[in-house]
């Protein structure tokens, strides 16, 4: 869990997980933040939009099959995973996402891309996407398509948040970059959080 602190917050170098020691001039600044519920996460997030933060800005922990394949196993607390560069994210699904696949009769090509541009299929390798796009093109109606769509996105963005609330709360992950965006992050994180967030840096993948 992440511990309370005071209103200077601390960077925390990711080189404490990976041992490395070089140069952070590839680095990105982060705030990080546990809310202890979903309705509390997407108020964070809908502030965070209108103060102008955008939706690749945002990320959230992955579920826990992805999390063991990608870590090993799954910690029992999601907040120590809070400064791990290597913890698994993906694109945060709102409501809203979750919502258009109502318009997946109208344009199920469109949708699709919609789907792919949140980051929907980033946890499960894209296999029910597929699964959906095979049936939608063997002649299963448009209509049905879409309500395979709608329910699997919806399945898919409820599984990881009430994995994570089972661990202490629902991770979120905001790419800062500079001083002033990085006080209002923390104003809004910190209106919602369960606890104080907090302020890190990662190397980028692939920097050396």
């Amino acid at each position: 869990m992440i511990e309370s602190r005071d209103q200077n917050p601390t960077t925390i170098d990711s080189s404490a997980w990976t041992g490395d020691t070089g140069s952070t001039d590839a680095a990105v600044r982060e705030a990080v933040a546990v809310f202890d519920s979903r309705e509390a996460l997407q108020s964070a997030i809908d502030d965070l939009s209108l103060a102008g933060f955008q939706r690749h800005e945002l990320s959230v922990l992955a579920n826990d099959e992805t999390i063991r394949e990608r870590l090993g196993g799954v910690p029992g607390d999601v907040g120590s995973l809070a400064h791990d560069p290597n913890a698994p994210r993906q694109a945060y699904i709102s409501p809203e996402d979750v919502g258009s696949g109502k318009g997946a009769a109208v344009g199920f090509p469109a949708y699709v891309g919609a789907i792919i541009a949140t980051g929907a299929v980033l946890a499960t390798g894209g296999t029910a996407l597929a699964a959906a796009a095979a049936a939608a093109a063997a002649g299963v109606g448009s209509g049905a398509a879409g309500s395979f769509l709608s329910q699997w996105i919806t399945d898919k963005r409820n599984e990881p948040m009430l994995q994570q609330l089972d661990k202490g709360g629902i991770l979120l992950w905001v790419n800062v970059g500079d001083a002033a965006r990085e006080r209002i992050a923390l104003e809004v994180l910190n209106r919602h959080a369960a606890h104080p967030a907090e302020v890190h840096q990662v190397r980028q993948t692939g920097s050396e």
